[in-house]
Formats: structure tokens, C-alpha cells, sequence
């Protein structure tokens, strides 16, 4: 004689059944950022508390021994990587000198729709893709102030700060 499943306990079940079903289900993901191709340039300082007059920009360092040429190299923040705003192009013939400095101003709309501002008071993420469309460099900025950017000390290293000299298109310097 089998003993019968208190009333109780069968209810338990099913919902444990319901339970351990819906855990197959796929879930939605968050694409993970794509990776970073190690470039000849990188992105060395960024200046994100801009004025009318004095706008945002970012400086690119060519840390290599030969000149580099980033004709369509293409620089962005989220809205360039969610399609919502375009992606700002480097101009034709920009090559940048060994061991020298580039800088771009970002909130500008000089040759059409392609500017786009800096958040100083909360910071961003910014990212350098090559002519061929892959990601070089991607930089994640903390909030700053008029009279801060974020740099890499030594200039093209991998050790990224909060500087309190300004110092476009030159060596930085904290």
C-alpha cells in the first residue's frame, strides 16, 4: 500500500517543477564591450569641462618610433556606439610624428553632424577605432572640473589620472 502525498506537498512541487523550468529560459545579456586592438596610437588625455571658447577635446599620442597616419580613424562616445549620433572622423592627411601629439575637439559640428560633447561633471567612456572600423583604444573618464583632465602618466603608458595641469598637445604632467 502506497502512502499517499499530503495535500500540501503537491502544490510545493509543481511550483518547484514551474521553478526549475523557467531557469532554462535564455535570458536577456548585455553585450560585453568589444575588444580593444592594440593600436600605434592611443588616446592620451582627455578635457571634458569645456566653454565657449575653450571646447572639449582629446588628445591622441603616437608612442612609436614612425609616423602615423589616422586618416578615418573615427573617435566616439556611447551615442557614436549606439547609432544615435555619428562617429567624429579625423580628417584626411592627419598623420601624427613619432613621440608627438594630436588633439580633436569634440564638440563641434564642423563638417556636419559629427560633434558631440564631453560629460565633465559625470564622465564617459570614449572610444578610437582604426580607418577599418576596429576599436585601438577605449577610455572610461571620471567626472573633472574646468581646471582638470585625465591623462596617462607617463604619456602613452597604461597608468591613466586625474591631472591638475591642463596640458594639450604636449607631455603630461600632474
Amino acid at each position: 500500500m502506497r502512502t499517499p502525498i499530503p495535500r500540501l506537498l503537491l502544490p510545493a512541487i509543481l511550483l518547484v517543477l514551474v521553478l526549475i523550468s523557467s531557469c532554462g529560459r535564455e535570458e536577456p545579456t548585455v553585450a560585453p564591450p568589444p575588444p580593444v586592438i592594440p593600436g600605434e596610437v592611443v588616446m592620451n588625455e582627455v578635457f571634458a569641462a569645456g566653454t565657449p571658447g575653450n571646447l572639449d577635446w582629446i588628445e591622441i599620442y603616437n608612442p612609436s618610433t614612425q609616423p602615423v597616419d589616422i586618416s578615418g580613424y573615427k573617435i566616439y562616445d556611447v551615442g557614436g556606439q549606439g547609432g544615435t549620433k555619428d562617429k567624429k572622423k579625423f580628417p584626411a592627411g592627419t598623420v601624427v610624428a613619432p613621440k608627438a601629439f594630436y588633439v580633436i575637439v569634440t564638440d563641434t559640428t564642423v563638417s556636419g553632424n559629427d560633434g558631440f560633447g564631453l560629460s565633465g561633471t559625470s564622465g564617459e567612456t570614449v572610444w578610437l577605432e582604426n580607418g577599418a572600423g576596429s576599436i585601438v583604444d577605449v577610455i572610461a573618464f571620471p567626472a573633472l572640473t574646468a581646471a582638470q583632465s585625465y591623462g596617462r602618466l607617463p604619456d602613452g603608458g597604461t597608468t591613466w589620472q586625474i591631472l591638475s595641469t591642463v596640458t594639450r598637445g604636449a607631455a603630461n604632467k600632474q
